[in-house]
């Protein structure tokens, strides 16, 4: 069984009183375990296929499945996705490690359990020395790990990147598209990637989705796109 089947999907925006088309007749599917890039300039329709995914937006026809079951009658509030955006958007009234054990607070994890899965992850991601820091008290890339450990914490099934990494330091980008490969190594879960950098896409994709203004302009492995000239 597929992860995600988007079949001849389109979706549309409302802008003032006129709608918009912002993805047109999607076809593809996002293998099981796979670390799926989606490719695009700003604009493209890339953080709208991931909304699609998590049910938020309206569509126009066609079907969209998460592990077979339509995106009609698939239930966000009660599925293992994690979702890290562009900005860290962490709790700033919490410490880093309630704000990484706050996915497991809210269904009544035991403590122990929550102790056990927040020492794993922070180890992961090389914070576990900030664990009793407030975000005002961290770095753009030490809050990014933090949004990573939260969205990790719960083992999840599937991960949603949206541009995570586009408003840090080369330095650090590249550090942290290391750790994002290793994560996917270690956990096997489904990825989709949002990403603007065809440096990204070459260096952590098994296969990769290029978009122009909501179309599929390409779909393959990255070293078959780079042969076609897509990635040059």
């Amino acid at each position: 069984m597929n992860a995600i089947e988007f079949i001849d999907f389109s979706c549309y925006y409302k802008n003032k009183k006129e709608y918009i088309t912002a993805l047109d007749h999607l076809n593809f599917s996002v293998e099981q375990g796979e670390l799926f890039v989606i490719l695009g300039a700003s604009g493209s329709g890339k953080t709208t296929m991931l909304k699609s995914v998590l049910g938020l937006c309206s569509y126009l026809s066609g079907a969209l499945y998460i592990d077979g079951v339509s995106i009609d009658d698939f239930k966000l509030q009660n599925s293992n996705i994690g979702f890290i955006r562009q900005e860290p958007d962490l709790y700033p009234h919490l410490t880093v490690y309630e704000n990484i054990a706050f996915p497991l607070r809210t269904i009544h994890t035991p403590q122990s359990e929550v102790d056990k899965r927040v020492e794993e992850v922070a180890a992961l991601m090389d914070i576990s020395w900030l664990l009793t820091r407030k975000p005002k008290q961290l770095s753009g890339g030490q809050q990014q790990r933090v949004a990573i450990a939260r969205a990790l914490v719960k083992n999840p099934v599937m991960i949603l990147f949206d541009e995570p990494f586009s408003n840090i330091d080369p330095a650090l980008h590249t550090q942290l598209r290391l750790l994002v490969k290793k994560i996917h190594d270690l956990y096997r879960c489904t990825m989709l990637f949002v990403t603007h950098d065809k440096t990204d896409a070459f260096s952590l994709a098994d296969r990769v989705l290029i978009l122009e203004q909501g179309r599929m302009l390409a779909l393959g492995t990255p070293q078959t796109l780079m042969e076609k000239g897509f990635l040059e």
